[in-house]
C-alpha cells in the first residue's frame, strides 16, 4: 500500500477506541481503494485523500460515540490541553498546600490539605479550560487551516503499545509528591502506622530506623522518576524501555528487602505486642513480617515487569 495512504489511515484511527480500529482501517483502506483508479499517480492519491478530508474530522464521523460539547475540529487540542493544564495546575497546587500547611498539624493532615487543593485546583483549571474553548469556538476565534495531504504525521518507527504522557506525569507527581510526605513524616517523628494496646499507641517503626531510611527513600524515588522519564521520551514500549523497567523493579525490590532485613526496623515495643498476636497472626510471628512484605514486593515488581515484557511483545504487530 501506498505510504500517503497509510499515513493517512494511521491519522485517523490513532484518533478511535482500540476496538474500532481494526474494522475502520480495512473499510476504509477498501474505499480509498475504490476511489482510486487501476494505475494511480500520486496525484490520484492526494486528490482522494483531500477529497476525504481531514483525519481528525473523518475519525470523529467513524466515531460510534460522538463528542460534541467541543466540536471535532477543535476536541483533540481541547483534550490534549485539558489534561496537560489540569495536571500541571493539580501539582502545582498540592505542593503549595504542602508547603501552606507544612507547620500546621499532623502530616496526615497537610496530606489531606494538599490533596485537597490539588482536586480543587484540577477541577477549576478544567471548567475554565472547557469555559475558553467553548468561547473560543462560539465567538469564531479559532479558525482550523485548510487540511492538506502535507500535514499527514509519519508512520511511526516502532508500533510498540502506547504509554499516556498524562499517566506517566501523574505517577512522577506522585512519587514526588509521596518522596516528599514520607521524608517529612520521619523528619517531624509522625507515626506512620498505629497500633492500640490497651489505650496506649504502639509506633511499629523504631525511629533509630527510619532516620537511616530517608536516604533509600530519596533513592528509591529517583530511580521510579528516571524509569519514567524514560516512558515521557520514548511514550511506547520498546525493548531498551522494557529492560530498563526491569532493571529498576529488581533494583527496588532488593533495596526494599534489605531495608526489611534490618533487625532494628521494628520497634521493642512493637515486637512485643506482636508475639501475643502472632499465635492469630503468623506473618507477626518473628521473621515471618519481612518474609511476608518480601513476597508482596517481590510480586508486585514481577507483574509490572510481565506487564512490560507483554506489552513490548504486544507492539510488534501493527496499532
Amino acid at each position: 500500500m501506498n505510504e500517503m495512504i497509510e499515513r493517512y489511515i494511521y491519522d485517523v484511527t490513532r484518533r478511535l477506541p482500540e476496538k474500532e480500529r481494526g474494522e475502520i482501517r480495512r473499510e476504509l483502506e477498501a474505499s480509498i481503494t475504490d476511489m482510486l483508479p487501476d494505475d494511480p499517480g500520486e496525484q490520484d492519491i492526494i486528490g482522494v485523500l483531500t477529497n476525504l478530508g481531514s483525519p481528525r474530522v473523518l475519525a470523529e464521523r467513524y466515531r460510534q460515540t460522538p463528542r460534541y460539547l467541543i466540536s471535532p475540529a477543535m476536541f483533540d487540542i481541547y483534550i490534549s490541553t485539558l489534561k496537560t493544564v489540569t495536571l500541571i495546575v493539580a501539582v502545582v497546587c498540592a505542593c503549595a498546600g504542602f508547603i501552606m500547611n507544612i507547620f500546621s498539624g499532623s502530616v496526615y493532615t497537610i496530606a489531606a490539605k494538599s490533596i485537597g487543593m490539588a482536586f480543587s485546583g484540577a477541577l477549576q483549571a478544567a471548567l475554565w479550560v472547557t469555559i475558553g474553548f467553548v468561547i473560543a469556538e462560539h465567538s469564531g476565534a479559532y479558525k482550523e487551516k485548510r487540511w492538506t495531504v502535507g500535514d499527514l504525521p509519519r508512520l511511526p518507527e516502532q508500533s510498540g503499545v502506547k504509554i499516556k504522557r498524562s499517566s506517566t506525569l501523574t505517577e512522577m507527581g506522585l512519587t514526588v509528591f509521596f518522596t516528599i510526605l514520607f521524608t517529612a513524616m520521619i523528619i517531624r517523628g509522625e507515626v506512620f502506622f498505629i497500633f492500640v494496646r490497651n489505650s496506649e499507641i504502639i509506633n511499629p517503626f523504631s525511629q533509630a530506623a527510619l532516620d537511616r531510611l530517608i536516604p533509600h527513600i530519596i533513592l528509591l524515588g529517583c530511580m521510579a522518576l528516571i524509569a519514567d522519564g524514560f516512558k515521557l521520551y520514548w511514550a511506547r514500549w520498546n525493548i531498551p524501555l522494557c529492560v530498563i523497567n526491569a532493571v529498576r523493579n529488581v533494583a527496588q525490590v532488593s533495596i526494599v528487602i534489605y531495608i526489611l532485613r534490618w533487625p532494628d526496623l521494628l520497634s521493642g515495643d512493637f515486637i512485643e505486642f506482636a508475639l501475643t498476636l502472632s499465635g492469630k497472626v503468623s506473618f507477626l510471628r518473628p521473621g515471618g513480617f519481612a518474609v511476608f512484605f518480601s513476597v508482596i514486593f517481590v510480586a508486585a515488581a514481577m507483574i509490572d515487569t510481565a506487564i512490560g515484557v507483554w506489552s513490548t511483545w504486544k507492539g510488534t504487530r501493527y496499532v
